[in-house]
């Protein structure tokens, strides 16, 4: 059975914000760290980490959301 278009689409913007907020989050203690150090500028730091936060989210959310679906052994003998 698939979901209703309305419901993937919601499922994708949650999956996106909450990967979004553990990219995000992640990443600020690593540049808190680079910044005090004086490896980078902060504005050099969160253009980074701001890409690299969008690459991760996006990459997480295509690939769960893209994925084809596991089906268990009574499904696909038609016993399900």
């Amino acid at each position: 059975m698939s979901w209703p278009i309305k419901l993937r689409a919601m499922s994708f913007a949650i999956t996106i914000g909450v990967t979004l907020v553990e990219s995000v989050m992640g990443s600020a203690a690593i540049a808190l760290m680079l910044w005090s150090f004086g490896v980078a500028s902060a504005r050099t730091l969160l253009e980074i980490f701001a890409v690299v936060s969008a690459i991760t989210s996006l990459s997480i959310s295509v690939y769960s959301h893209l994925r084809p679906p596991i089906l268990s052994a009574a499904v696909k003998g038609g016993n399900g």
